[in-house]
């Protein structure tokens, strides 16, 4: 039940503590996405066996999410990334074997072959490019000449029957360089690159120095005790060779040293003579590898601080009529960052460890036809002081991907600018978005999504309701959003069904549909925290808009009681502080609130309308 306050204080209830989960963007996406990539991980990496020994996972993981794949629950699994590798959860409820239904996917092969895999089919594949990321060393700018992974797609086993022959007792010699080049370094041929091991399935050789990490027998964690074992079951965790073992130039640090590369089928494993005891066979970073190649966009989380979204609003100060984008710099002072002359409205961040690919996501009447488009803006020329006539924009409603207008993938089917596209979410991976269109034609507002280019949308609502304000939980599974179905606004939720996800073209549908609220009045301009637990938005009571908390462990709701109205609320990082507009002065001003109620302030004092406020989403 809502509760309505006459105090300028906030109802606070007890509630279920809910767990802490990973979310990619809240702060904690070093904390393990379940217990039994925690187990796994423990198994190898933790201080209590480690003692010096070279890493198997990594120190941690760093980002956690629900990517596509085709036999998962709802075309979906989750996934974790750690520098060496990444662990899946095909299917939740398997508990069987010692890895307890966690899997190590087959990334170098990915790598290699350029091709995404979608589901157990070896030919379900999204076609993306064989991958330049360095095999061995620091990354492409600080390595410029080491072999990346495309460079061994020439000796490389994936479908092409490709072989090498036996070569048990040669020492290896072998070079190879970053356009795939063959040679010998015969002053290489070492006494422990001997080989001793040949894998008659995919017909390569393995070394000595490769074998015994392989075989290596050390302190592991088992059920919660310390034993003495095989450190890895070697075919978990690295899957078949798919090349035989090549001497490389890399940069590792300020130094270009000689590594010895081979490559698996899950991992890459390097050996550095000059390598400290214990680190001289090391595996790969293939976890940042191939995490650089699938989400060029998202920068490095593995190494950057967590982003930091700045504060955006809409304002009419300078125009005296239509609204523009306002940054708010943090000191009482605000920057213009649109200049479009047409009403401009920022929705969410595509968001990334990288500044320098962060942008905003708003739809705006830029086109000059009266209709609201969605766009990308790109705003690191306004950090560098820039106005933003110079800055990136690219136009995603009928566009061809690129920015240019379009009329899309069906000829006749939507004339350009004649329809409304608006509140435009980026997924927390960044390559979806979900927004509202009124392109149907028949008077309702619906719900689509389409790959980050916003071609190809796909409907996912089609009850003829005003649908709203669509907001992704951390994870990718579900969507939260306002719809009035029956004469007044109330909260939902669905989650994503998808049948079909590629760059170019996404099929989704929802599914497990409710609705959240139906207390008879209006409840709008919802959003998620980035923690996944709290939704804000407005409800309407006695006539006037007032801040509220949906907690979803709970159900239970907590109404703000402030004067005037208090609209469009949005979060901060840490998902303890609300950002929203306020009428209390007469005119709207933006204004934050600690959850708690606590710790009012007002950003905003220019005697204009100041609205639609946007800050972590």
């Amino acid at each position: 039940m809502m509760a309505l306050l006459t105090a300028p204080l906030i109802i606070v209830l007890l509630f279920t503590v809910v767990p802490a989960r990973a979310a990619p963007f809240d702060g904690g996406r070093t904390r393990f996405a379940d217990p039994r990539f925690e187990q796994v991980w423990t198994r190898t990496d933790s201080e209590a066996v480690r003692s010096g020994r070279t890493w198997y996972w990594g120190p941690g993981p760093w980002f956690d999410y629900a990517e596509f794949y085709r036999q998962g629950a709802n075309g979906l699994r989750t996934v974790q990334y750690f520098d060496k590798a990444r662990m899946e959860l095909n299917n939740p409820s398997d508990f069987g074997g010692p890895a307890q239904g966690v899997t190590n996917g087959l990334l170098v092969k990915e790598l290699v072959s350029g091709r995404l895999q979608r589901g157990d089919d070896p030919y379900d594949v999204d076609m993306r490019g064989p991958s330049d990321v360095p095999a061995a060393g620091n990354p492409r700018n600080a390595n410029p000449t080491s072999p990346g992974y495309g460079s061994f797609a020439g000796v490389a086993t994936i479908d092409n029957g490709y072989r090498d022959p036996q070569r048990i007792g040669e020492r290896i010699s072998l070079t190879i360089d970053r356009a795939g080049n063959l040679g010998q370094r015969p002053d290489l041929a070492l006494p422990e690159t001997e080989i001793v091991q040949y894998n008659s399935v995919t017909g390569h050789n393995i070394p000595r120095i490769f074998w015994d990490f392989m075989g290596q027998q050390g302190p592991i964690v088992i059920d919660g005790r310390i034993v003495r074992g095989p450190v890895v079951d070697w075919l978990f965790a690295m899957g078949l060779p798919i090349t035989d073992a090549y001497w490389t130039r890399a940069r590792i640090g300020n130094a270009e040293q000689d590594v010895l590369v081979q490559l698996f089928e899950r991992r890459v494993l390097t050996y550095v003579p000059s390598n400290p005891a214990g680190y001289k066979v090391e595996m790969g970073n293939v976890g940042q590898h191939y995490f650089q190649w699938r989400y060029p966009h998202l920068g490095t989380p593995w190494i950057s601080p967590e982003p930091r979204e700045i504060l955006v609003y809409a304002s009419n100060v300078d125009t005296g009529s239509h609204w523009e984008v306002y940054r708010y710099d943090g000191n009482g002072q605000s920057q213009r960052i649109t200049f479009n002359d047409h009403e401009t409205v920022a929705f969410s961040w595509r968001r990334s460890w990288d500044p320098g690919q962060q942008s905003l996501l708003g739809d705006s009447r830029r086109a000059g036809t009266g209709f609201r488009q969605l766009y990308e803006f790109d705003i690191v020329t306004v950090y560098d002081g820039d106005r933003a006539w110079n800055a990136r924009v690219k136009r995603l409603s009928y566009s061809d991907g690129n920015g240019w207008p379009d009329p899309g993938p069906f000829p006749g089917y939507l004339p350009n600018n004649t329809a409304n596209d608006y509140n435009a979410a980026a997924s927390p991976d960044g390559t979806k978005l979900v927004f509202v269109s009124d392109r149907m034609g028949n008077g309702s507002q619906e719900l689509m999504i389409a790959p980050s280019n916003g071609n190809n949308p796909v409907q996912l609502t089609s009850d003829g309701c005003v649908n709203e304000s669509p907001s992704w939980s951390p994870d990718g599974r579900r969507i939260y959003w306002t719809a009035n179905c029956d004469g007044s606004f109330n909260l939902y939720q669905a989650e994503l069904s998808y049948g079909h996800d590629a760059q170019d073209y996404i099929y989704a549908r929802f599914v497990n549909a409710r609705r959240l609220t139906d207390n008879g009045t209006d409840n709008r301009y919802v959003r998620l925290a980035p923690d996944g637990r709290t939704l804000a938005y407005s409800i309407k009571q006695e006539g006037r808009w007032q801040l509220a908390l949906y907690e979803l462990a709970t159900g239970r709701t907590r109404v703000f009681a402030e004067p005037g109205n208090n609209e469009a609320p949005t979060w901060s990082a840490d998902s303890r502080t609300l950002a929203f507009a306020s009428d209390r002065t007469g005119n709207y001003e933006i204004y934050t609130i600690g959850v708690d109620g606590q710790n009012l302030a007002r950003l905003t004092a220019n005697g204009a309308q100041n609205r639609w406020p946007l800050w972590a989403q």
